[in-house]
């Protein structure tokens, strides 16, 4: 199924990524927002200078047939094309 999805990533300002799933080009199935983790930590550590889902909104993967498409397969997806896309000499490393 990730074959007929297209992940578009749009930095809608600084430190702040949107990422819209369409299926086909067609169909939106889902918009995911993330932001920059916190760098340092001084109680609890999170994330420590990567980036975090902070909203999402994917229905769409469900009601179109995302039966062999989990939740964790999106996020990693994701998580691939920001880093890709952040650390574009880091590819194939």
């Amino acid at each position: 199924m990730t074959d007929k999805l297209t992940f578009e990533l749009t930095e809608i300002e600084d430190g702040v990524i949107r990422i819209v799933i369409t299926l086909l080009n067609e169909i939106e199935l889902g918009v995911l927002y993330y932001e920059r983790a916190k760098k340092s930590f001084n109680r609890k550590p999170v994330g420590m200078n990567t980036w975090t889902c902070v909203d999402a909104k994917v229905q769409g993967l469900y009601e179109h047939g995302g039966e062999n498409l989990t939740p964790t397969d999106i996020m990693n997806k994701c998580q691939e094309l920001i880093h890709q896309r952040m650390h574009p000499t880091a590819i194939g490393q």
